[in-house]
């Protein structure tokens, strides 16, 4: 969801953003264990992403400060009908956003980025009221998994930093 404004997130990842920088010594290995919580809960706790073909859900990744990808290095994208260029073309802006992102944090302290490259994830995002497929699917999915996790992702990166 690079480039993506949502409605609130900016909030609650500032307010994260604000607690983990009272950790002193945060770890690399909190940070991705805290990213594996709100990805699962956005397959878990409703709202869930929303899933017609999997593009979209396919295309989240997790990309670190050292360049690393810890998730979404090669993800599996279907055409559509109608669509039949759409795999390939999701497949090449995944790459350009992931080189994007690994570019906006290389070589900062400590830091990962995580988030959707499907180009239509801010709009399925903001898509409040809609009815979607997937039971239990919503709008707000990853604002959600960020607001619902958020003690937990804390704890963990907490656990994780040698504090001093």
């Amino acid at each position: 969801m690079s480039g993506a404004s949502l409605k609130g997130l900016n909030d609650v990842v500032a307010n994260l953003n604000k607690a983990i920088k009272q950790i002193e010594g945060v770890t690399l290995k909190g940070l991705l264990r805290g990213a594996i919580v709100v990805r699962r809960a956005m397959d878990k706790t409703s709202p869930l992403i929303p899933v017609d073909t999997g593009n979209m859900r396919n295309s989240f990744f997790v990309v670190t400060y050292a360049g690393d990808i810890t998730q979404g290095a090669s993800p599996n994208f279907v055409n559509r009908p109608g669509m039949e260029q759409l795999a390939a073309k999701m497949t090449a802006d995944h790459s350009a956003v992931i080189a994007t992102e690994k570019g906006a944090i290389s070589g900062r302290k400590i830091n990962i980025t995580l988030g959707f490259s499907a180009y239509y994830t801010a709009y399925v995002h903001e898509m409040v009221g809609a009815n979607f497929q997937r039971p239990g699917a919503g709008a707000k999915f990853f604002q959600a998994a960020f607001n619902s996790t958020g003690p937990e992702v804390f704890a963990l990166i907490k656990k994780e930093a040698q504090l001093k």
